[in-house]
Parts: structure tokens; sequence; C-alpha cells
């Protein structure tokens, strides 16, 4: 049985592994990043919550939205 996924303070990578297991922690912080960028509406939506280009840690709240829309990982 998966574990429930908890919105909490995170690293950037660590959330990009957990969306992305099994690739190397760089190419998983790159996938994220493009799919960031891809969706406008994202993409806007995590720039009004505090969150910048190159952002090492996500906020509850960034992390919230990035699961709104991507669903959990």
């Amino acid at each position: 049985m998966k574990e429930e996924f908890k919105i909490r303070t995170m690293g950037f990578g660590e959330l990009a592994q957990m969306y992305n297991p099994g690739i190397n922690p760089m190419s998983a912080s790159n996938t994220l990043r493009r799919w960031i960028n891809k969706n406008e509406r994202l993409h806007s939506t995590l720039r009004h919550s505090g969150y910048k280009k190159h952002s090492k840690v996500l906020t509850p709240r960034q992390v919230g939205v990035l699961v709104e829309f991507l669903g959990p990982p």
C-alpha cells in the first residue's frame, strides 16, 4: 500500500525525484522544471506564490500548487 503524500517544505530536487523515480537526480529536476515551464497556468500560479526559476526549497504552498496541477507523486 502506497503511503499518502504529505504536503510540506521540501527541496526541489527531492520532489522532482518523487515525480521521476529511477532517473538521475539532475534529470529529474530538469524534467520537473520543463513541466512547470510548459504549463503557463502552473508557472504563473507558482510565481505568485514566490517561486523563482532556480528555487532550491519549495514552501508547502508551492508544493501544494504542484500537487494540484500534477497530482501527487
